[in-house]
């Protein structure tokens, strides 16, 4: 077992969003005067930054915005490879597609349609479809890959590891869910007996259906295992992870992909963690979709009864020992906080079924203390009415529109702390970080200055018209790359007649390739 550190990897969030249009104060207009999904999510992109002809972008800040199958807008943040960097892109992306909807309502609302445009980052709409969450982190290809017996063995001990890290991880990090039915009646003196009577963990849960797939549609997994690295795919993969609830608490966010980067670090150090693994990890999940603390009980491959709690406990335990031996890792700088403090905190409350320490913090926390505040003030409210009520509240937690979402409120309050400053968040809305963002946003950048049409994917440059041959970035890590930034400075030298726009076939001329 090494105490040395792995060397630093990238790691992003891709979220999508549902989309709701409903008439803005006191307005005439019906359901059918309304736009549909598909249409608010069309006259959203029409509000997209200046210069893009396509709703499929990369953004100068490194992420990537574009509408996915089921009009569902999605923002992918640049790769990173900080934790509070990951954070801010985040924010910046949800900020950017606010914005866009915000202007979409207001050119309605001049053509004689007063409505208002909901983005919801939550996991599921009222018809049941559930849209995800995604993370990514480059692992080499060695922990993963299967070349021969002994990697065969290696790999499915550390997938082993991952999937039963991630179906307990909830515990730590869910978005909280309400239930139907709504909750009972509490005992007199109990502190939310009734709200806990009809909560779950995780929203997510309930819709996976695998441990691993290489489909993110048709069978959900907790990880996806389809090859597409995005990088130089003889030395590394993608670990793609496909499980998380969309959260909107900062410190939840940054817990998530902290305890995963660390527990990365000490898989790829030689850390054991065999005895954590599961006998039934997807049932581990399902389970937390209903369980109110994570006391579910599991069953390990060596035949210990636990609880998705003690699960999380002991991987929190082991991870601290592996940053007691490694030292503090680059990704964690401004974020320790999350793992030495928040997780632990986050373990006692639900040991002792009392979230009061972290209902700032922890998006699960955060959402019940809400629901339990709206019973209290609508004593009177029961069966349907109190369901209804409950699932106005969900949809205001995860709703971006500043009038109604209920998380800017909750932050002027104190209710609700974030991780990163304004300043970062809007940094990171114009500037990408310090990793091949960096190359692809200049690129970027230069090219909507100049008007030229391009085409960029994550590995990738070039330069349409005048055309050119692809600038190809392997190296995720690389911020210095003498063939990209030189094509940077050949698009900032264009001269106007160099240049013809492209009409790009069955996009009715209306995209610039992103």
């Amino acid at each position: 077992m090494s105490t040395s550190a792995p060397g630093p990897r990238v790691t992003g969030l891709e979220t999508e969003f549902g989309v709701l249009c409903a008439p803005a104060g006191p307005s005439e207009a019906t359901k059918e005067d309304l736009p549909d999904v598909e249409r608010a999510a069309a006259l959203i992109f029409r509000h997209r930054p200046v210069g893009y002809r396509s709703t499929n972008l990369f953004l100068p800040n490194g992420g990537r915005l574009y509408l996915d199958i089921g009009a569902h807008p999605e923002y992918a943040t640049a790769e990173c490879v900080r934790v509070r960097d990951l954070v801010a892109q985040d924010q910046a992306g949800r900020a950017i597609l606010a914005d866009m909807a915000r202007r979409a309502a207001a050119r309605l609302a001049q053509e004689g349609t007063a409505a208002r445009f909901h983005l919801l980052a939550n996991n599921t709409d009222s018809a049941g479809h559930t849209y995800g969450c995604h993370e990514s982190y480059s692992v080499p290809r060695s922990l993963l890959d299967v070349t021969d017996d002994a990697t065969r063995a290696s790999s499915e001990t550390a997938m082993a590891v991952l999937t039963s890290f991630l179906a307990t991880r909830p515990v730590l990090v869910g978005s909280g869910r309400p239930l139907a039915g709504g909750p009972t009646e509490s005992k007199q003196g109990s502190r939310g007996v009734g709200e806990e009577a009809a909560w779950g963990l995780s929203p997510r849960a309930p819709h996976l259906q695998a441990l691993t797939s290489a489909d993110t549609t048709g069978q959900r997994a907790l990880v996806n295992t389809r090859d597409e690295p995005h990088a130089d795919a003889s030395r590394l993969r993608r670990l793609h992870v496909t499980c998380a609830d969309t959260t909107m608490a900062e410190p939840t966010t940054g817990l998530r992909s902290a305890v995963t980067l660390l527990l990365l670090d000490a898989l790829e150090a030689g850390w054991d963690f065999t005895d954590l693994t599961l006998v039934d990890p997807l049932a581990t999940l399902s389970a937390l979709g209903e369980s109110p603390w994570g006391d579910v009980p599991v069953t390990t491959v060596q035949g210990r009864s636990l609880s998705a709690v003690d699960i999380q406990e002991a991987f929190l335990e082991r991870l601290a020992a592996y940053l007691d031996d490694a030292g503090v890792p680059d990704f964690l700088r401004g974020a320790e906080h999350l793992l030495t403090d928040l997780a632990p905190r986050v373990i006692s409350a639900l040991r002792h079924h009392d979230d009061s320490a972290i209902d700032t913090e922890i998006d699960w926390a955060i959402k019940r203390r809400l629901m339990r505040a709206q019973r209290e003030r609508h004593p009177q409210l029961s069966g349907q009415a109190l369901e209804t009520l409950r699932s106005r509240v969900d949809l205001a937690y995860h709703d971006l529109n500043a009038e109604t979402g209920l998380v800017p409120r909750l932050v002027a309050q104190g209710a609700m702390v974030n991780l990163c400053d304004p300043e970062e968040i809007e940094r990171a809305r114009q500037a990408p970080p310090a990793t091949r963002a960096a190359l692809r946003g200049a690129f970027v950048a230069a090219c909507l200055e100049v008007g030229a049409d391009f085409s960029v994917s994550w590995e990738s440059l070039r330069l349409d018209s005048p055309p050119t041959a692809p600038v190809d970035l392997p190296d995720p890590l690389e911020t210095v790359h003498e063939a990209a930034e030189s094509l940077t400075q050949r698009v900032l030298g264009l001269r106007p007649e160099e240049m013809h726009r492209i009409d790009l076939v069955g996009r009715g001329g209306l995209g610039a390739p992103g």
